[in-house]
């Protein structure tokens, strides 16, 4: 029987994706996981077709990603995912990426839900209306699911979720988000990107077309946390924490 872990994707880095200093940069991550996750959901009948099928989505609350060694310049990496658990209505996804050596470039996981297309609510019957892989228990980071940040956030962006913004899903596509903090990056900030350790972002509530949000920025010693609040609907809808080593 053919294990999750069994099935390795190759991936070329993209040139867009990195920074001046030939950086990837940090949605560049995010878009690596989202590809593989979607190439991997094709191949074990589990992506989209196969969920609508009973008008449901995969929808992202948390993804968070630990780099071990930046990625520089444009390779060719390796890269597998497997589903490694279920709480309530979140579902457990790891990825790990390697370069050609087998070396470990970065890792991470994510918190998914499913999203009834319908209705917009989550999905929360413990029977699921098509088959699951058993889970494998092999965690690469430690987690935190909804991790609350009660900061005095700086105001230091507004922006609108324009056409190009939106994915099939109807909302504002998960790496936006990626982009956004990144673009709130110093130039300072932007040079000690090769310090970049971790980041953990959290999806709070969907932006859609025509939203205004505004981006809110602090920082705490080696750390910084960036929030989206959707103007329009007086709500957040994302938080990305920066982890960097110094």
């Amino acid at each position: 029987m053919l294990l999750e872990t069994d099935c390795i994707y190759e991936f070329e880095t993209e040139f867009e994706d990195f920074n001046e200093n030939i950086l990837l940069k940090p949605y560049g991550y995010q878009k690596l996981c989202a590809q593989l996750g979607d190439m991997h959901l094709s191949k074990i009948d589990m992506n989209v077709d196969t969920t609508m099928e009973n008008n449901l989505a995969w929808a992202l609350t948390t993804l968070s990603i630990e780099i071990v060694k930046p990625v520089e310049e444009n390779i060719t990496l390796s890269g597998k995912t497997w589903y490694s658990g279920r709480k309530g209505p979140l579902f457990r996804r790891e990825y790990l990426f390697t370069d050609k050596k087998g070396d470990v470039l970065f890792k991470a996981f994510s918190f998914s839900v499913l999203l009834d297309m319908v209705k917009r609510t989550i999905y929360r019957k413990r029977e699921l209306p098509f088959i699951m892989t058993e889970p494998i228990e092999d965690y690469t980071i430690e987690a935190n699911a909804n991790r609350k940040l009660d900061l005095d956030f700086i105001k230091v962006d507004e922006r609108k979720a324009y056409n190009s913004y939106i994915d099939s899903l109807g909302h504002v596509n998960n790496c936006r988000y990626g982009e956004f903090a990144y673009d709130t990056f110093s130039e300072i900030e932007v040079d000690n990107l090769y310090k970049l350790n971790r980041m953990d972002i959290y999806f709070r509530s969907e932006l859609i077309k025509d939203d205004t949000f505004s981006i809110y920025k602090v920082i705490d010693g080696n750390t910084m946390y960036i929030r989206g609040v959707n103007d329009t609907k007086e709500d957040t809808s994302f938080d990305i924490v920066f982890t960097f080593k110094y």
